[in-house]
């Protein structure tokens, strides 16, 4: 496996029927980086990773694995990397062995074969491998898949909503090990509308909508999991006094908003230093000061937030 950034440079794709899929959407993933991808359905989420993979040629724009253009061909691409669709499209009337020996003879590396061992040890399939496929739960049928990713042992994996229908207990599982697989350097990017997981693997994110990149803060497309923790693109503070009332009506001020939420004032502000002005009002105002500190921003407010949907940006 030789470790290689992906590269999209500038891709546009419209399908036949008139609608804009992808609109001059540029990124670079490097070797060891999990990228986030989110976005609402029809956001252009799944197309851009079919262009990424070359199964879709795009009107406009560039893929490029390492030192390779693999635009539009699905062969030079799948040196480099593998796709999980989602669907899965897994074939259910054969058994596990028979699907994982299909799938490295596809592959036309003649050491995928013996990678069979390994990916069944590390996906724990191995009492499963004499069963037909359509006997597995969805959470087994997704580790089978992910079976077939190593055969190819690629520097670049693509996973579409690789925790589809899972419960949470499966989900927990397939995601570490996906994180895993960043730790040995390879390149994946993950389209996923379970965000609280998504929020704890991915190491920068990007949102997406109507084919676009949504910006984020300071006119960025992207953002990492550290921006989260300092309270991207706004600031919100948590405020307790001996008097929620009473610290409600002095915090208040221009470019600070303030409500309570279980007699804890919630401070929502532009700059952090709208927040500093809030605490010296409420203290000049004679409360005494319990509990004072920033919230940390979540993924799915904020996601919400800059798709104009709604909801405050910020979690617990």
């Amino acid at each position: 496996m030789n470790t290689s950034p992906l590269v999209l440079d500038g891709l546009c794709k419209t399908y036949p029927n008139g609608k804009v899929a992808v609109s001059e959407i540029s990124l670079t993933v490097e070797p060891g980086t999990v990228f986030g991808l989110v976005g609402p359905n029809g956001a252009g989420k799944s197309t851009l990773l079919k262009l990424a993979a070359g199964l879709l040629r795009p009107q406009q724009g560039s893929v490029r694995c390492g030192d390779e253009i693999v635009t539009g061909s699905p062969v030079k691409a799948a040196r480099h990397m593998v796709l999980m669709p989602d669907p899965l499209g897994v074939y259910t009337d054969i058994t596990c062995r028979q699907y994982l020996q299909f799938f490295a003879q596809a592959t036309g590396d003649p050491a995928a074969a013996g990678r069979i061992p390994g990916a069944v040890e590390q996906l724990e399939l191995g009492s499963w491998l004499d069963q037909e496929v359509e006997t597995l739960s969805a959470g087994w049928q997704r580790r089978l898949a992910l079976g077939r990713v190593l055969l190819a042992d690629p520097a670049i994996i693509l996973l579409d909503e690789p925790a589809a229908g899972l419960d949470i207990s499966a989900r927990v599982e397939l995601l570490a090990f996906v994180r895993r697989l960043a730790d040995k350097k390879r390149t994946l990017i993950i389209s996923s509308h379970i965000l609280p997981e998504l929020e704890q693997l991915a190491d920068q994110f990007g949102i997406m909508n109507q084919g676009r990149w949504v910006p984020v803060v300071g006119g960025s497309n992207f953002f990492g999991r550290d921006d989260l923790n300092r309270g991207i693109g706004r600031s919100f503070w948590r405020l307790r006094t001996t008097d929620a009332n009473r610290a409600l009506a002095l915090a208040a001020g221009e470019g600070v908003r303030v409500h309570l939420e279980g007699g804890v004032l919630e401070i929502d502000t532009d700059e952090p230093t709208g927040a500093s002005a809030a605490l010296r009002r409420v203290v000049n105002g004679g409360l005494d000061v319990l509990e004072f500190g920033p919230v940390k921003s979540d993924l799915s407010a904020l996601v919400l937030e800059k798709l104009g949907v709604g909801g405050k940006n910020h979690g617990t």
